[in-house]
C-alpha cells in the first residue's frame, strides 16, 4: 500500500446517515449519536434525498419506516442495493411482522419509536457496526482461505507435472537399460539406450530448473480447483521449447559428424 493510498484513507470522513422525515426527531438521534460517537452525521428527510455522495461516506444508516417517498422493506431493498453498511430501523410501527420484514430484507435492527428507543439508540448501533465488523472479517479471512487453498491446489498441479517428465524420463532410460542387460551384445539397443540417456537426463535438468524457479521466483498463478492451473501450461511449454533446442543442437552436432 503506498503512503498516498494510506493518506486519502485517513482522509476519508465517515459519517452516520440519518434517513428520517420527521425533523425534530431526526435531530434528536443526530444529538444523541453525536454525544457517543465522533463521527459527524447526515440528515435526509426522504430517500430520493440521498446522493451516492451520503452512501459512500456511510458508516451506519438510522432509517425512518414510513417515508413521503417509500415503505418498510421496499426502502430498506432500495437501500440495500447503493450499501452494505448497517442499517437500523427506527418507526411507530409495532408489530413484529413489520420487524420481521426489514430484517428479512437486511436491516441489521429494528427500534420502535419511544422514549426508551433513544435511550436503547447508542448501544444498538454499537451492536451493529460490531456485527458488521465481524462479519467483514470473516469474509476477509474466508477470502484468504480460498486464495490459498488455490495455490496450495496449483502447487499440486505444478508438482505433479514436473512428477510426470521425471517418471517418464527415468521409465524410458530404465526400460532401454533393461534390454541392454538382457542383450549385451546388441549395438543397436545400446547406441539407443545413450541417446535416451543423453535426451531424458537433459529433459530431467529442465525439468528441475523449473523446480527451482517456482522456489526462487515463486511463478505461480492462483487457479480455481475446476481450472488447469495456467502456471503448468507455462512448465510445460518451456520446457518443451528447452528440449526442441536441445534436441536441434544435437541434431547439428549430428551432421557435423558425419561430414
Amino acid at each position: 500500500m503506498t503512503a498516498k493510498t494510506l493518506k486519502s484513507e485517513k482522509a476519508k470522513q465517515y459519517a452516520f446517515l440519518i434517513i428520517e422525515d420527521d425533523a425534530n426527531f431526526a435531530n434528536l438521534e443526530k444529538e444523541i449519536i453525536e454525544e457517543y460517537f465522533d463521527d459527524p452525521v447526515i440528515i435526509r428527510h426522504e430517500m430520493k434525498e440521498v446522493t451516492q455522495d451520503d452512501i459512500d461516506a456511510a458508516k451506519l444508516a438510522i432509517m425512518d419506516f414510513n417515508l413521503p417517498d417509500g415503505t418498510g422493506a421496499e426502502l430498506i431493498k432500495a437501500f440495500r442495493q447503493r450499501s452494505k453498511v448497517p442499517v437500523l430501523v427506527v418507526t411507530g410501527n409495532q408489530q413484529l411482522e413489520t420487524a420481521i420484514k426489514t430484517l428479512k430484507e437486511g436491516a441489521n435492527d429494528f427500534l420502535v419509536k419511544s422514549p426508551q428507543t433513544l435511550v436503547m439508540l447508542p448501544n444498538a448501533v454499537k451492536r451493529a457496526l460490531k456485527e458488521y465488523e465481524n462479519k467483514k472479517l470473516l469474509k476477509d479471512e474466508e477470502i484468504k482461505k480460498e486464495r490459498l487453498d488455490a495455490q496450495i491446489q496449483t502447487l499440486r498441479q505444478v508438482l505433479t507435472t514436473l512428477a510426470h517428465y521425471i517418471n517418464n524420463s527415468t521409465t524410458t532410460v530404465s526400460g532401454y537399460a533393461q534390454l541392454c542387460e538382457q542383450n549385451p551384445e546388441d549395438k543397436n539397443n545400446m547406441n539407443k539406450l545413450i541417446e535416451v540417456s543423453i535426451k531424458e537426463t537433459t529433459r530431467i535438468t529442465f525439468v528441475l530448473q523449473e523446480l527451482e524457479n517456482l522456489v526462487n521466483n515463486l511463478e505461480l498463478k492462483t487457479t480455481s480447483y475446476l481450472n488447469i492451473p495456467h502456471a503448468m501450461f507455462a512448465i510445460e511449454d518451456r520446457i518443451r521449447e528447452k528440449m526442441e533446442k536441445f534436441q536441434e543442437k544435437r541434431g547439428k552436432k549430428a551432421g557435423n559428424s558425419v561430414k
